[in-house]
């Protein structure tokens, strides 16, 4: 009996599976009917919204602050947004933003942003996270901006739980471009993927709580013996295991 053929079928519904429990937020700047537009005097109307979305994973419109947009094709119905205004430092009243909403357990994979710049555009940009729209962002990623279309992109941000969080959880995501001239940001997609959050995926400090409350001989890396809860640093147990803190 050959067996490839059924090999190749689970292969094939493994990668289907997994395909599918990925949820994706595309922001493309898209020429088609939506409830918000962005448009100017002498550009284009586009998409203010995601293209895809999920019952489980929802993002809402972006958010253009302290700076002018105009939205330009770059192919047939697909626009970037030219943004001007940057400032030369970045500041904390000039940035574009999106949320979105996780109903379910959530791993942020990434967050890919596609970019460039004018001769005179900003050189850099800065890609902020906040875990809940409330609170204040962290910066994740400041980079190098050039004039030729670039992806841009930040991984493993971490699991979004609405039962640890109230009920429903949300990130806030930011972009300050900065450090140019008087020319323009160009900013064609921005993408957010995310897989449900797995079981095993644990902090650090949680693996290694678990692992020192074993019956168990911790010894620091000099080879002494630690009694009660070790202060941050490297431990190895009896297992011949570094835990890390």
């Amino acid at each position: 009996m050959n067996r490839y053929p059924l090999l190749s079928i689970v292969a094939f519904g493994w990668l289907f599976c997994t395909e599918s429990m990925a949820q994706t937020l595309d922001y493309e700047w898209l020429n088609l009917p939506c409830e918000q537009y962005l448009s100017c005097a002498n550009g284009c109307s586009a998409c203010n919204l995601p293209d895809e979305g999920s019952p489980i994973f929802i993002g809402t419109n972006v958010v253009w602050t302290g700076i002018s947009t105009c939205p330009h094709p770059i192919s047939i119905a697909d626009n970037a947004v030219y943004t001007e205004g940057w400032p030369m430092e970045a500041q904390p009243t000039v940035w574009v933003g999106l949320s979105a909403f996780a109903l379910e357990p959530l791993q942020i994979d990434s967050i890919v942003v596609r970019h460039r710049r004018s001769p005179d555009g900003p050189q850099r940009l800065r890609i902020s996270y906040a875990r809940n729209p409330a609170q204040a962002s962290e910066m994740v990623s400041d980079v190098e901006v050039t004039q030729q279309y670039q992806e841009s992109v930040v991984t493993d941000l971490g699991c979004l739980d609405p039962a640890v969080e109230g009920g429903i959880a949300a990130l806030q995501i930011r972009l300050q471009a900065y450090q140019g001239g008087s020319g323009d940001w160009q900013l064609d997609a921005i993408r957010v993927v995310a897989s449900p959050c797995s079981a095993i995926n644990v902090g650090i400090a949680e693996n290694f709580q678990r692992d020192l409350n074993t019956n168990q001989n911790v010894v620091d890396v000099l080879g002494r013996s630690i009694q009660g809860q070790p202060a941050p640093g490297v431990y190895v147990g009896n297992r011949k295991r570094v835990q890390l803190y």
